[in-house]
Order: structure tokens, then C-alpha cells, then sequence
């Protein structure tokens, strides 16, 4: 798009803040913020200049001014209706977003109300009926007005998704997708992500349009891959407690976990049935018709992880696999090129870890030469930060699950059991009862729409917006198949748990 005229005359970068109302300069001056941050300087001229955007900065960048002040400025306080929807992956995001905007906005007369679930209806009603122009939110939540009738959007100049790679993991791909139909034409839309797979830009092609591209990330601005590769750091002894920790922080729709040998096959295969995920093996030993069994269930979708060496994964074609993961390092750079390659195929996007020991070290970084491709460490997440990821995709689920249910009979499902639940709660021993619960819960129960069959992405330029991301899967299981080759006990078949809609690419 060729600038012209007013847009032309703009600067490319924000140099101060007083070009700002003298209020927004006030707030900003008691916030302590003296001169613009590196993200607010590349994004403000963007959204002055009534362009959508994609912009790549870390948490803590800046990024709530970035789009806050440029959108302060264009609200307008007297039209008491919703002008700015910023889109959050969680409750605590939302209150961090709305306590900043509130102090920028501290001298204008704008209102800003965060709207999440877990809390009473009451306030964020009363602050429609007061006109809020601003709305920070969770997806679910604001559904649940926006269905009732609650609130309108069709006065919204802008819309934000913060952390938007965070609103795919969680799952709120069909919130956001049942959310367009709310929205205006005609709007501003900034998507602002730590990170940009190609699942990220896929959400930008169906909200926004001829977007410009910021990055604030080292390197500058690059193209998305279809593959995300990064590796972590484990101790020898630990990687099969790494590996379990990352199934249950990463949720994968689908995995493949390679070993060099079959003895490390049948163990990982063993350790993860024993702690309750859905796994199986394919190695040099078994039978053909065990074999089988195994390919049949990950091909429909009925078995989570596969565990394999290369050898015996050869051929393995599975067109939906999210998750390619390296238990042991591969013994040369070609046989990590063919391993990744079973994930991001046919435009979809995928996901490559590695588990690298300090044996492995020299080797991971000589392959990292030779493919020239540069696999980023992560650190390995902490079991608090696994359970607020399982508690936070739980309640992504249960929100799917209560909108469903007629609004007024939604507070005797959330409040009738309320004391039980905070009496269990206060003992060891209850709290066991209540994650047994939800054990069963979570393992027989369906709590979302199911997924609807996905397309190829195409190239074409008339199927620019075709590119959607890809619902996120819950994890899940299914019979044992027959054979001698299975590795331990068979188990009873549990129903696999999906959520989510959208023709397009999968994670």
C-alpha cells in the first residue's frame, strides 16, 4: 500500500511524547515514563495512521502503551459505547492491561471495565450500561454478553489481540472466530505476540487486513515457518519427567517422541502409559498387524503419542502431527532434518523439541551448523507454571461447555456447590477428592464442539483469508491395540476430548 497525503506526512517513528493531548502527557508523566519505549515508537505512528499491524515484542516491552495511547487518542469520550476491545489469553493479563489503560487514560473521561469469567456479572453490566468505551476481556466471557445482548460492538474503532500466541495455546481459536461476526468492518486491529508461528499469522489473514509488520525481537522481522524449533536443556536421568512435563504444559493435538534404541522406546512408552498419558510404541520388534494397529488409531486421531525409533518410523506418514519431539539427540543432522519433518506439512504449522543432555551438547550444536538453523533453548517450565497452563485450558473448556447452558440457570450451576467445594478444599485429603474428580471429568466428558474437518492451505491469492489457525485438540486415548508387541498393560478405552473450529492449517 503506497502512503500518500496525511500518511505520507507522519513520522515513521514516535520521538516524544508530546505530541500527545496534554492529559495523556500528565498520566503518562505521574506513570513515570519520560520517553516513549522502542515499541511504542514503532507502533503509535502505525495505528495513527488507521493501518492494521503485527507487531513481535516480548512481555514487559511495552506493548500496553503501545496501543493504549494511540487509541486514547482516537476514542471518543462522548460516544458511550465500546471503542477499544483488547483480547487477553487470561484473567490476569486482562487486570494488567485494564489497571495500565485506566492510568493512561487517568485525566480523560474515558471508562475501562475487564471482562472475564470466574466473577460476578453485576459490575461489568453495570459498566456497559455506563457506556465503557474501553473493554479488556477473555474471549469466553465476552461471548457470553455479546449472546445475551449485553453488550454491542458495532461502534468498536479498535481491536487488539494481546499475546496472541498465548490465545491460540489456551484454545480460544473458535471463541475468536464466533467473536467475528460481532465486530465492525471497519476497524483498527494491532495482533502483538512474543512469538510469530505461522498459526499466529494465519489468525492475522483473518482479521486483518494489509497489515504492517513491527518486530522488536533480535534479528528483525522474518518470515514464519511452518516449524517451531527449540530445545531444553535436561539432565540425563530427568528427561523422562522433562518429557511428561512438557506433554502436559504443551497439550499437543499429536506427538511423535523419537529414541535411538527400542529398549528407550519401550521405556519412555511405559513411564508415560504410567502416568496417565494416552501413549504407544512402534519398534523394530513387533508384528506387522501390531504395527498396524498402532498407525491406525494416531491416523484417526484415537492416540496422542507415538513413541518410535527412526528406523521403525520410516514411512510414517500422518498429515495432522503437531508435535515432533527428539527424546534422545539424533546421531547425525540429516536424521534431525527427517525427524522435524514429520510435523508442519501441507502449510500447517508444527512444533520440534528437542531434549538435549550435556553429553549431547556438541553434537546438538554441530547439527545446528550443518542444517544452519538456529533451535532456541527454552527453559523447562516448573510444575506450578504446568498446573496454571492445565487450569487455564480447563477453563477455557468449562467456559465452552456453560455457554451452552441458558443464562439464567448459570449461577445455580456455578454457586450451588459452592461451599463443598471450599470445604474440600481446605484439607489434603479433599483436594485429592476434587482432582479425582476432575480426573473423571476430564477423562469422560465432552466439554466443547468437536472439530470440523480441516482443509489444505491454499496458495492462491483469492484464499488469502483461508488460512485459519487450527483448533487446538485436547488429549485423549483409546484401546490398546492387539499384538505381543504392546508395551505394558492394556487399558480401557477413554473418549477423546476436542475443542474448537476452524477450516485451516493445523498447529
Amino acid at each position: 500500500m503506497t502512503e500518500t497525503g496525511a500518511e505520507a506526512a507522519l513520522p515513521e517513528e514516535l520521538t516524544s511524547f508530546e505530541t500527545f493531548a496534554p492529559e495523556i502527557q500528565r498520566a503518562v508523566a505521574e506513570m513515570g515514563w519520560s520517553d516513549p519505549m522502542p515499541v511504542q515508537k514503532r507502533v503509535t505512528p502505525v495505528m495513527r495512521r488507521g493501518r492494521d499491524l503485527i507487531a513481535q515484542a516480548m512481555t514487559g516491552s511495552g506493548k500496553t502503551g503501545a496501543f493504549g495511547l494511540p487509541s486514547l487518542e482516537i476514542i471518543d469520550p462522548k460516544l458511550k459505547a465500546p471503542q477499544l476491545l483488547v483480547l487477553a489469553p487470561t484473567r490476569e493479563l486482562a487486570l494488567q492491561i485494564e489497571n495500565e489503560i485506566k492510568l493512561m487514560g487517568k485525566y480523560t473521561s474515558v471508562e475501562t471495565i475487564a471482562v472475564y469469567g470466574g466473577t460476578a456479572y453485576g459490575p461489568q453490566l453495570d459498566a456497559f450500561a455506563r457506556g465503557a468505551q474501553v473493554i479488556v476481556a477473555t474471549p469466553g466471557r465476552l461471548l457470553d454478553h455479546l449472546g445475551s445482548g449485553n453488550v454491542k460492538l458495532d461502534k468498536l474503532r479498535v481491536l487488539v489481540f494481546d499475546e496472541a500466541d498465548e490465545l491460540l495455546s489456551l484454545g480460544f481459536w473458535p471463541d475468536m472466530r464466533e467473536l467475528q461476526k460481532y465486530l465492525p468492518t471497519k476497524r483498527i486491529t494491532g495482533l502483538f505476540s512474543a512469538t510469530m508461528p505461522q498459526r499466529v499469522v494465519s489468525l492475522a489473514r483473518v482479521f486483518l487486513t494489509e497489515p504492517e509488520f513491527v518486530s522488536l525481537t533480535e534479528g528483525g522481522v522474518r518470515a514464519p515457518e511452518e516449524i517451531e524449533h527449540w530445545h531444553f536443556i535436561v539432565a540425563a536421568n530427568e528427561k523422562e519427567n522433562a518429557l511428561l512435563r512438557i506433554l502436559r504444559y504443551e497439550d499437543p493435538d499429536s506427538a511423535l517422541v523419537f529414541c535411538n534404541t527400542r529398549d528407550d522406546v519401550r521405556f519412555v512408552s511405559r513411564f508415560l502409559q504410567r502416568n496417565e498419558v494416552d501413549a504407544d510404541m512402534i519398534q523394530g520388534e513387533m508384528t506387522q498387524a501390531a504395527r498396524e494397529a498402532v498407525m491406525k488409531r494416531i491416523k484417526a486421531g484415537e492416540l496422542r503419542v507415538l513413541v518410535a525409533t527412526d528406523v521403525a518410523a520410516r514411512g510414517i506418514d500422518i498429515s495432522d502431527l503437531s508435535h515432533v519431539i527428539s527424546y534422545t539427540s539424533p546421531v547425525t543432522p540429516e536424521v534431525y532434518t527427517h525427524r522435524t519433518g514429520r510435523t508442519g506439512r501441507a502449510g500447517k504449522s508444527g512444533t520440534a523439541i528437542s531434549l538435549v543432555s550435556g553429553l549431547d551438547i556438541g553434537n546438538f550444536r554441530s547439527l545446528q551448523k550443518v542444517n544452519r538453523i538456529v533451535i532456541p533453548e527454552r527453559k523447562l517450565p516448573t510444575e506450578a507454571e504446568v498446573a496454571r497452563r492445565e487450569a487455564e485450558r480447563l477453563g477455557v473448556n468449562i467456559e465452552h461447555h456453560l455457554r451452552d447452558i441458558p443464562a439464567a440457570d448459570r449461577p445455580a450451576r456455578e454457586e450451588t456447590h459452592l461451599a463443598t467445594v471450599e470445604s474440600l478444599s481446605a484439607t489434603p485429603e479433599g483436594r485429592r477428592l476434587l482432582s479425582a474428580v476432575l480426573f473423571e471429568y476430564l477423562e469422560h466428558k465432552h466439554v466443547a464442539t468437536p472439530v470440523r474437518e480441516e482443509k489444505p492451505v491454499s496458495t492462491a491469492p483469492t484464499a488469502a483469508r483461508a488460512a485459519e489457525p487450527a483448533p487446538e485438540v485436547r488429549d485423549g486415548g483409546a484401546d490398546a491395540p492387539a499384538g505381543d508387541d504392546r508395551a505394558g498393560p492394556s487399558r480401557p478405552r477413554r473418549r477423546r476430548r476436542r475443542r474448537g473450529g476452524g477450516d485451516g492449517a493445523s498447529r
